[in-house]
């Protein structure tokens, strides 16, 4: 009996003492959003940023209040640990799901900042990465004013719960680190960019290869690049028909491809199915015959699709995976072999896109 009264008493005191390392919320600085460029100094490479939520007890538009804190560091785990020394608590990343890289950060090195994102414990592997442009610290000092929580505004643009914008690419730290070490499969990361009227431009899209941006695709090369990898159906799609322009709304989209040798070249045919509702067209365009619209549309969509991957395949970059897929479809005992054949075969691959496009209607006015 003496010796369990002496084994409960040692769990209760060492209970006790592992409870010293916690600290209340008020004691804690909570982290919204992160943001990495690269300074002027080269003993100092990295510029960190963080946004701080401040606590208010209004909620409503205009009312978010954040603190921002900034440094020059030699490394990035170095210049957090420092801004602690800046702050009277104990900031915590938990909450911190949104990762900005400066532009001329992410066209010099990205590895660096990715090693440590995944290294530390308390960021989660879905917080958003994206570019900033100019740099990040100047896009994190943007209070938009309908914002109701700190750092929410950039929360909705790529969450679920806001806007759903076919020009932009939401990539969670998880997928971007898969795509950054997987060969076959590069990753690629929106860009956000200042409007000077304390708001965010979300409309371009970075391909980058396996440590810097390689190409920056438009807003309309975004917006295909989301229909032909994601089947986004949520989109438009344009064309010119008898010198009118033509505007369809995507009610629908399946996109697949298919990959097959000939000749000893690879050719990669993408199979596009489209159903839309024409949103800008003329006038008594009901009672005429759809099918040569249909053609048109078709065609043109099909040659927009094609230059976007010659874009893609002369950037030298993968973001659709082919390079996976063909290694997942040609075993060997090297397992390196198949992908030193894929970087080989992929700049003279050929793409050939099939589009078929189907009008459901005309909209209201017929």
């Amino acid at each position: 009996m003496r010796n369990i009264i002496k084994c409960v008493t040692l769990l209760m005191l060492l209970y006790l003492a592992g409870g010293c390392g916690f600290k209340d919320i008020d004691k804690r600085f909570f982290v919204v959003a992160t943001g990495i460029d690269k300074s002027d100094n080269e003993q100092k490479p990295y510029r960190i940023t963080l946004q701080l939520a401040v606590p208010s007890p209004k909620i409503e538009p205009g009312a978010s209040k954040v603190q921002l804190e900034t440094i020059e560091a030699s490394s990035i785990a170095e210049g957090v640990r420092m801004l602690k020394s800046y702050v009277d608590k104990e900031l915590d990343f938990g909450h911190c799901k949104i990762f900005l890289i400066g532009e001329d950060q992410a066209r010099t090195d990205y590895t660096g900042l990715m090693q440590w994102m995944r290294r530390r414990r308390d960021i989660q592997s879905v917080a958003d990465i994206a570019v900033a442009k100019p740099d990040a610290k100047s896009l994190l000092g943007i209070t938009p004013v309908s914002e109701r929580y700190p750092g929410n505004t950039l929360f909705l643009s790529f969450g679920a719960d806001g806007t759903d914008s076919p020009f932009s690419y939401v990539q969670p730290l998880s997928e971007f680190a898969k795509r950054a070490f997987e060969k076959g499969l590069d990753p690629l990361l929106p860009i956000i960019v200042s409007d000077s009227k304390k708001s965010y431009i979300i409309n371009r899209t970075a391909l980058l290869d396996k440590n810097k941006i390689s190409v920056v695709l438009t807003p309309e090369e975004s917006q295909l690049f989301n229909q032909l990898d994601q089947s986004y159906a949520k989109s438009s799609i344009h064309g010119i028909y008898e010198g009118i322009q033509i505007v369809g709304a995507v009610n629908d989209i399946r996109s697949k491809y298919h990959m097959k040798s000939e000749d000893d070249k690879i050719v990669i045919t993408f199979n596009v199915k489209l159903s839309i509702v024409l949103e800008d067209a003329p006038e008594n365009l009901y009672q005429h015959e759809w099918q040569p619209i249909e053609n048109k549309l078709s065609k043109d969509f099909s040659q927009q699709s094609e230059a976007l991957l010659l874009k893609i395949q002369r950037a030298g970059v993968d973001p659709f995976g082919f390079g996976l897929r063909y290694r997942a479809n040609h075993h060997t005992n090297n397992p390196n072999e198949a992908y030193e054949k894929w970087l080989s075969l992929y700049p003279g691959v050929e793409f050939k896109v099939d589009t078929k496009i189907n009008i459901e209607g005309t909209g209201l006015i017929q």
